[in-house]
C-alpha cells in the first residue's frame, strides 16, 4: 500500500500555533497581502531616503578597539583621505617631466574634483638655505677651506699667483702641525699640476684645480624643483586627493572624480605618443573594487533570482506556485531593506552580499511549504484545509530551520569584527522575515489562487524517488561507500590554507592592481605605509633613526628630509661662512704673472721637496710635464697662457664662492618654505601645536601576511602607537578570521540549544547535525585537494554552512520522527531538500561569474559546501536511517483531534511493488481517496 510513514503521537509544540497563524491568513487573505505590499513600499521609501553605503575597509572594524582608536587619532589630525597616484611611464626623464607638469596643471584647475595635487617639491625658497642640508662635518670642511683663502677673501688675490701657490703647498708638506693634511695637499698638488699642464698644452681648454663641491650642495644650488621620479626618471608620480564629499554614503565614492581623471589621462596619452599613464593608490583600488562588486552583485542577483525561479518551476512542474513563492521572497527582501535601515542604517563591503544570501536561503522556506502543500492537495480537495494541514506538517520544521539559520548569523553580532557582526545582524533578521513571508503571505496568495481550482489540475512535482530508490535499496553499501569516500576526501584538509593577501581578492586585469603590484615588485614602491606621529622635531629625528635600524623597514618619509636637521649646531657655522663671504668682488682682480723661469724654478723646488716613492710619483711626473711645456713655449706664449690660467683659476674660485654665498642664508628652513600640499600631508596642527607624521615603508611585499607580520612587529617595537593601513589590515584580517571562527562556535552552541528544545532528545539532535558535520568536513577536504584557499571573503562560509546544513538535517529528522517502521523519506521532504539545496547553489554559484576574485571564491566555496551538505542530507543520512530501522515493523495510521496522524495498526505483510524498496515512498499520502481534515485543523 502506498502510504506515507506515520507520525509520532507527540505533535510539535509549534504545530497548533502555525495552524492558527494560517487560519488567520486564510480568513483575511487580501488584507494580509495588502499589508505586505504596503509594508514593502514603506520599507522601500525608508531605504531610498536613509540607507547609506560605507565602503572603507575601516568601516569593518570596531571603532572602540585600541588600534582603531589610534587610526581615529590620526584621522582627526591629518584627515582620512589617502592619496590617489597617477603613474606616468616614458622612455626618459625628458619625456616624463613635461607630461607630469602638463597633467598636474590640468588637474589643479579642476579643484572641485581634485585637491592637494603634488608632482614636485618646489625648492626655490630653500636654495638660499642649502647649507642646512649638509652635515656638520661637511660644513666644517667648507669653513676650513675658507680659512685657507682668508687673505684672498680679505682682498689679496695675489695669493693665487702660481709661484706663491706652489710655495704655500710646499710649506704645508713640511709643516709638522699639518702632517695629517699631507694626503689632501698631495691631491691639491696633483690637481694644480694637471690643470696647469692642460692650459699650457691646449690654451683653449680650462681644467679647474679646485676640489669638487659636495654633490648635495651642487644639487641644491641648481634646480628649483624636485620631481617624484623612479626607475631612473622613466616613471613619474602625481599624488592627489579626490573630492568625495558630494558622494558620501554612495557605494563607490569618488567615481565622478576617478572617471574624470581617467578621461584626462587618456587625453594626455593621446597627445604624448610613447607615454603610458595609469592610476593606482588606495582610493583607486577601493573604488575599482566597489564598482566591480556592485556590478557583479547586480548581475549575480538577477541571475540567481532567475535561476532559482527556473529550478522551482522545473522542480514543481508549474509556474503559478513558484511565481508566488518568488514574489513572497521579493516582498520579504523589501522588508529586509527597511529592517537594515532601522537596525544598522548602512551597508558595508561585506554586508552588501546579504541579497544573494537571502535569495539562496530565503527561498528555502517557500520551497518546503509549496512541496508539502502540493502533496496535501492530492488528497484534500479544499485549498484552505490543505494549507492548514501543510502548516501543521511542515511549519515546525520550517520555523526550526529558520531560527537555527538566523541564530547562525545573529551570534556573529557578538564578535569583535564589526563587518562580520553587522552582516550577521542583517542576514539573521532577513532570514526571519523571509520565513514570516513564507508562513503568512504565501498561504494567503495560494488560497486566493487555488481556492476555486480543482486539485486534479495542480502541477505534479518532480519525482525524486526514481533516483533514490536504487540507492536506498542498498542502504548499507551506500553508507559504506559514503563513509569511505568521505574519509578519502577529508584527508585533503591537510592542504587547506588561509590567504590573507587582499590583492588576491581584487578583480583580475584591473589597472590599479597591476600597477600597485608592479610598483611593489620592481621598484619597491607601495601605496601602503605605516604611520607614526611625533610631537617634536627632535622626537621625529630620533624615532626615524630607530625605524631605519629595523630589518624590515626600507625607508621613512617625513618632513625633516625637506627641512634638514641639527639647525642649532649648524647655524653658527653658516653664520661664520656667510660673514667670510660678505665682501666678494664682482670680478677677480688682475693677478701678477711671474717670469716663466721663476715659475719653473718653483716647480723644481717642489719636485725636490716631494722626494721619491709611490705616493708622489704621479705628482712628480705632472710637475715635470709642466716644466717641459714651459721650456717649449716662447716667453710671450708663456706669459699669455700663464695669465690666462691664473685669471681662469681666480674666476673659477670666485664663482664657487658666489654659489656658496647664495646658499649660506643663516635662517633655518621652515615649513613656510615648502609647498602647502606637501606640508598638509606631513605636518598636523589641529590644536595649534605642530605634530610630525612619518610614513614608514616596508622592504618586502606588504600584502604577504608573514612579511606584514614582521613589518608590523618592527614598527610597533619603535612606536606602540603607530597606525596606518598595513597595521589596520593586519589587525582586521586577524580579527575577521577569529570572528568567523568564533561566530561558528557560538552558532553551533546556540543551534544545539534550539534543536534540543525542538526534538527533546540528543539522538535526534546528533542526527540533525550529521549533514552539517560531515558536509563541512567534506567541503574543507575538497578545498584542500583543489588548492582553493580560505580568505577574508569566503570565510563567511562557516556560519552559512552551519545554517544550510542544519536546515536540511532538521527537515530530514522531522520527516523521520513522523514515521514508524522502516524509514522512507517522504516525497515532499526529498524534493524540498533537493530543490532548496539547488536553489542555494544557484544563488551563491552565481557569484562565480564575478570578476571580483573575493566574491568569485565565495561563490565557489559555498557551492562546494552546499553540494556536500546536499549529499549528506539526501544520501548519507537517509541511508543511515533506513539501515538503522530496517528491522522495525510497519504500522497503519489514523488521525487524532490534533490533526496529526495516530498510529493504530500495522501494514500488511505484502506491499505493492512500488513499496518494494525501503527508504522511499512514491507518495506521502494515504490511499488515493479524498479525505477531509480532522477536527482541530479545519480551516474555518
Amino acid at each position: 500500500m502506498d502510504t506515507e510513514r506515520k507520525p509520532l503521537s507527540e505533535p510539535s509544540l509549534l504545530a497548533l500555533p502555525m495552524a492558527g497563524v494560517t487560519r488567520f491568513a486564510l480568513r483575511y487573505p487580501i488584507a494580509v497581502i495588502a499589508a505586505a505590499v504596503g509594508l514593502s513600499v514603506v520599507a522601500g521609501l525608508l531605504t531610498v531616503g536613509k540607507l547609506e553605503f560605507h565602503t572603507s575597509r575601516l568601516d569593518l572594524l570596531d571603532p572602540k578597539c585600541s588600534h582603531n582608536q589610534l587610526w581615529k587619532d590620526y584621522v582627526d589630525e591629518f584627515g582620512s583621505q589617502d592619496d590617489a597616484i597617477v603613474v606616468v611611464q616614458g622612455s626618459s626623464r625628458e619625456q616624463v617631466v613635461p607630461v607630469l607638469q602638463e597633467l598636474s596643471a590640468e588637474l589643479a584647475r579642476r579643484d572641485h574634483l581634485f585637491n592637494a595635487v603634488l608632482h614636485e617639491v618646489d625648492c626655490s625658497k630653500l636654495r638660499g638655505k642649502g647649507l642646512y642640508y649638509l652635515d656638520v662635518e661637511q660644513l666644517g670642511q667648507i669653513e676650513q677651506m675658507l680659512a685657507r683663502f682668508a687673505p684672498v677673501l680679505a682682498g689679496d688675490w695675489s695669493q693665487l699667483n702660481l709661484s706663491n701657490k706652489i710655495d704655500e703647498l710646499c710649506k704645508s708638506l713640511h709643516d709638522p702641525s699639518l702632517v695629517g693634511l699631507r694626503p689632501a695637499t698631495l691631491a691639491e698638488f696633483d690637481r694644480l699640476s694637471l690643470a696647469l699642464s692642460t692650459t699650457l698644452a691646449q690654451p683653449d681648454q680650462y681644467r679647474s684645480p679646485w676640489p669638487d663641491m659636495p654633490e648635495l650642495f651642487q644639487t641644491l644650488g641648481e634646480p628649483n624643483s624636485t620631481f617624484f621620479l623612479i626607475n631612473e626618471g622613466r616613471w613619474g608620480l602625481i599624488l592627489l586627493r579626490l573630492a568625495t564629499e558630494k558622494e558620501r554614503g554612495s557605494f563607490a565614492p569618488g567615481s565622478e572624480a576617478i572617471d574624470t581623471l581617467r578621461r584626462l589621462t587618456a587625453q594626455a596619452e593621446s597627445r604624448n605618443p610613447g607615454v603610458r599613464i595609469g592610476l593606482t593608490g588606495l582610493p583607486i583600488l577601493e573604488n575599482d573594487e566597489m564598482r566591480s562588486s556592485e556590478e557583479t552583485m547586480v548581475r549575480a542577483s538577477i541571475l540567481s533570482l532567475v535561476g532559482v525561479a527556473c529550478l522551482f518551476i522545473a522542480g514543481f512542474g508549474g509556474v503559478r506556485h513558484p511565481l508566488m513563492t518568488v514574489v513572497t521572497l521579493l516582498l520579504a527582501m523589501a522588508w529586509s531593506f527597511g529592517y537594515i535601515t532601522l537596525a544598522i542604517g548602512h551597508l558595508n563591503i561585506l554586508s552588501i552580499a546579504f541579497t544573494v544570501i537571502l535569495i539562496g536561503l530565503g527561498i528555502d522556506f517557500g520551497v518546503h511549504y509549496v512541496a508539502r502543500y502540493l502533496q496535501e492537495r492530492r488528497t484534500i480537495s479544499r485549498s484552505a484545509d490543505a494549507l492548514v494541514q501543510t502548516a501543521v506538517g511542515v511549519g515546525p520544521g520550517v520555523i526550526t530551520g529558520a531560527v537555527t539559520t538566523a541564530i547562525a548569523f545573529f551570534v556573529a553580532g557578538f564578535t569583535e569584527f564589526k563587518g562580520v557582526a553587522e552582516l550577521g545582524i542583517i542576514a539573521g533578521g532577513g532570514i526571519l522575515l523571509c520565513c514570516a513571508g513564507a508562513m503568512v503571505v504565501l498561504p494567503a496568495m495560494i488560497h486566493l489562487s487555488d481556492a476555486r481550482r480543482p486539485h486534479a489540475t495542480l502541477p505534479e512535482p518532480l519525482n525524486i524517488h526514481a533516483w533514490l530508490r536504487p540507492l536506498m535499496s542498498r542502504s548499507r553499501a551506500v553508507l559504506a561507500v559514503s563513509v569511505a569516500g568521505t574519509a578519502a576526501v577529508v584527508m585533503g584538509m591537510t592542504g587547506l590554507r588561509y590567504d590573507h593577501n587582499l590583492l588576491n581578492l581584487q578583480a583580475e586585469g584591473l589597472e590599479s592592481v597591476e600597477l600597485e603590484q608592479e610598483l611593489l615588485n620592481k621598484y619597491e614602491q607601495s601605496a601602503w605605509f605605516a604611520l607614526s606621529i611625533a610631537d617634536t622635531r627632535e622626537e621625529l629625528v630620533q624615532r626615524k633613526a630607530e625605524f631605519l635600524e629595523k630589518a624590515s623597514i626600507d625607508r621613512v618619509e617625513d618632513i625633516s628630509e625637506y627641512l634638514g636637521r641639527d639647525h642649532e649646531r649648524k647655524r653658527p657655522i653658516i653664520e661664520r661662512i656667510q660673514s667670510r663671504l660678505a665682501a666678494l668682488p664682482e670680478r677677480p682682480p688682475e693677478i701678477p704673472v711671474d717670469p716663466p723661469d721663476e715659475l719653473g724654478r718653483a716647480l723644481g723646488r717642489a719636485q725636490v721637496l716631494l722626494g721619491n716613492g709611490a705616493p708622489v710619483s704621479q705628482v712628480q711626473r705632472r710637475l715635470e710635464d709642466a716644466r717641459g711645456l714651459l721650456r717649449g713655449l716662447t716667453q710671450y706664449e708663456c706669459y699669455i697662457r700663464l695669465r690666462q690660467f691664473q685669471h681662469g683659476m681666480a674666476g673659477d674660485l670666485l664663482s664657487r664662492l658666489f654659489k656658496l654665498r647664495a646658499v649660506a642664508d643663516p635662517e633655518p628652513p621652515t615649513l613656510d618654505d615648502l609647498p602647502e600640499n606637501l606640508v598638509t600631508r606631513l605636518v598636523g596642527s589641529s590644536d595649534g601645536r605642530q605634530r610630525y607624521l612619518m610614513k614608514i615603508y616596508s622592504k618586502s611585499n606588504i600584502w604577504d601576511m608573514a612579511q606584514m607580520r614582521r613589518f608590523v612587529h618592527d614598527v610597533r617595537a619603535v612606536d606602540k602607537k603607530a597606525t596606518g593601513n598595513p597595521l589596520q589590515t593586519y589587525e582586521a584580517s586577524r580579527q575577521m578570521k577569529a570572528s568567523y571562527e568564533n561566530a561558528a562556535w557560538y552558532a553551533l552552541g546556540a543551534i544545539i540549544v534550539v534543536l534540543v528544545f525542538d526534538f527533546g532528545a540528543m539522538r535526534y539532535v546528533l542526527l540533525a547535525m550529521l549533514p552539517l558535520g560531515v558536509g563541512m568536513a567534506q567541503m574543507f577536504g575538497i578545498l584542500g585537494w583543489l588548492d582553493i584557499p580560505l580568505n577574508p571573503a569566503n570565510m563567511i562560509v562557516l556560519p552559512l554552512i552551519l545554517g544550510i546544513g542544519i536546515d536540511d538535517g532538521v527537515h530530514v529528522v522531522h520527516d523521520f520522527r513522523r514515521q514508524r517502521g522502516p524509514y522512507r523519506m517522504s516525497p515532499s521532504t526529498a524534493g524540498a531538500v533537493l530543490i532548496t539545496s539547488l536553489t542555494t547553489i544557484v544563488g551563491f554559484g552565481s557569484l562565480m561569474i564575478a570578476s571580483h576574485q573575493g566574491l568569485q571564491s565565495l561563490g565557489r566555496v559555498l557551492t562546494i559546501g552546499v553540494s556536500c551538505c546536499l549529499f549528506t542530507s539526501l544520501v548519507m543520512l537517509p541511508a543511515l536511517l533506513t539501515w538503522a530501522t530496517r528491522h522495525r515493523e510497519p504500522e497503519e495510521e489514523l488521525t487524532d483531534h490534533d490533526g496529526l496522524r495516530q498510529i493504530v495498526g500495522r501494514h500488511a505483510t505484502h506491499r505493492h511493488a512500488t513499496d518494494a524498496y525501503p527508504g522511499t515512498s512514491p507518495h506521502a499520502v494515504c490511499e488515493p481517496s479524498r479525505r477531509e481534515p480532522v477536527e482541530g485543523v479545519r480551516s474555518g
